[in-house]
């Protein structure tokens, strides 16, 4: 017991003393967090006709808030459950839609929406516009909150994130969703945390495998704590994501983000009470090269990894090697999708991680919309009434959650004269593995699991800001 108690002991004055550190860290680089959040304000203004619409649908509209988390649980700092980040914002579950020909008590696909917010201001809130885009044609939309820095580093973060999937895939039914149709969707650093959930749910599933012959118990795999496989993500889409962090480096110390910010976030301890921190305080003691703190939250690092560890599961001897998936069947479907003028997360880290995922034989489809900057898929173009971001997702989310295989994905692997342009604007070798959606071509509006066809016409998606107020907004966006 007296052992216990100090390690405990230990474990809390070091967890503080890092906390400290993180708040020392953002407190040293305050005047360039301050220009930027006059920015943030100035570009707040500016879109003030569209965020009161925004306000104003959060607040009225079939949203209901559920706590994800551990029920009674008393957090970090004595502070309980309804003060906890551990909330999800559920809209649609109480929602019907106009459809005269179609059966409407079938279960509701879903779409599980990771905001963005550099790892330090994400809140739920900020997936509104979208919420209101997919309710009314027929999907439940569901956005987790997650802890942000400096209250835990990512791997709090990717805990959270992690939980809150397992519990929608565990009670979404109560709410009218389907837990078989689920497809995650991440923007920005959002996006970077479901892409390292998804990519340590694959490692689980292979080293999962891997120790089952040794004899090893099921927590002994894990890297997270969750028991659901990846497999049961129908999808995964992932927007304006930071795939590689140690390549991203340098772009965010221009943005703001510090060297030493940045080894806090994705270097420091994670937060969570439980005896695994001794092994985070050890390991982010005994790690002097940078490098691997960065490449063990880089997607780009972890599907390199997958990769690795399925070679090994295969060529063991004691593996049924014809009872294992191949590597590309153990992943979600994906897509990626990245605006060409974004200067926020270059395109080339959406190109580099497409070419990686074509080395590995991991099909991906993937999107560029050209000339959009980081925040226009989720702020600007919806507020100017274009809905083509919320139009693809709802058409993947068709394909990908129709069981029938009678929907094919064949219009979002077209590779277009867009592509070319691109080619030969960046010259970039790895751009001719990018396939990019052809808008012109028109399919028959079938019905996939009574899911009404997108209509862009839908009073809901019309314009909700003067397009001069959103050019002068791009000039103050810190983003």
């Amino acid at each position: 017991m007296t052992s216990k108690t100090h390690r405990h002991t230990l474990l809390t004055k070091q967890e503080n003393n890092t906390r400290q550190k993180r708040i020392w860290d953002l407190l040293r680089h305050l005047p360039t967090f301050m220009f930027r959040f006059l920015r943030l304000l100035s570009f707040v203004f500016f879109l003030l006709p569209a965020f009161a619409v925004f306000l104003y649908h959060y607040f009225a509209c079939d949203r209901i808030a559920v706590y994800y988390g551990v029920k009674d649980a008393i957090g970090e700092n004595g502070e309980r459950m309804f003060l906890s980040r551990h909330y999800l914002d559920m809209y649609g579950s109480r929602t019907t839609f106009v459809n005269d020909n179609r059966e409407t008590k079938k279960k509701k696909p879903v779409v599980i929406f990771l905001t963005g917010g550099a790892w330090i201001i994400g809140y739920r809130m900020w997936g509104c516009l979208l919420a209101r885009a997919l309710v009314p044609f027929g999907i439940l939309v569901i956005i987790p909150d997650y802890r942000n820095f400096p209250k835990v580093n990512i791997k709090g973060m990717v805990d959270d994130v992690d939980m809150s999937i397992q519990w929608v895939l565990d009670h979404v039914e109560e709410y009218g969703g389907d837990r078989n149709r689920v497809v995650l969707v991440g923007q920005s650093a959002g996006a970077h945390i479901g892409g390292v959930v998804v990519a340590k749910k694959v490692l689980d599933w292979i080293q999962q495998h891997q120790k089952a012959g040794e004899g090893s118990t099921e927590e002994d795999c894990r890297h997270l704590k969750s028991t659901y496989s990846p497999q049961q993500l129908c999808g995964f889409i992932t927007t304006s994501s930071p795939h590689n962090l140690v390549t991203m480096r340098s772009v965010f110390h221009r943005h703001g983000l510090s060297a030493s910010v940045q080894r806090s976030i994705f270097g420091g301890i994670s937060g969570s009470n439980d005896d695994d921190l001794i092994d985070d305080i050890v390991k982010s003691v005994a790690t002097s090269d940078d490098m691997d703190v960065f490449e063990e939250w880089s997607p780009y690092h972890l599907v390199k990894k997958c990769q690795t560890e399925y070679i090994c599961l295969i060529s063991e001897g004691n593996a049924n090697r014809s009872s294992i998936d191949q590597l590309k069947d153990i992943f979600p479907k994906l897509c990626v999708i990245h605006g060409t003028s974004d200067k926020t997360v270059p395109v080339e880290e959406a190109i580099e991680f497409l070419s990686l995922l074509s080395n590995l034989q991991i099909p991906a489809l993937s999107k560029m919309y050209p000339g959009w900057s980081h925040t226009d898929p989720i702020l600007e173009k919806p507020m100017l009434g274009n809905h083509l971001y919320h139009r693809d997702i709802y058409e993947l989310v068709r394909r990908w959650t129709d069981s029938s295989g009678t929907v094919s994905d064949d219009r979002f692997a077209i590779c277009n004269d867009n592509i070319e342009r691109y080619k030969s604007e960046h010259k970039s070798e790895s751009a001719e593995n990018i396939g990019i959606v052809d808008d012109s071509s028109k399919e028959e509006e079938d019905d996939y699991f009574n899911l009404i066809p997108f209509d862009e016409t839908h009073c809901i998606l019309r314009p909700i800001c003067p397009r001069s107020l959103v050019e002068i907004a791009r000039v103050c966006n810190p983003f």
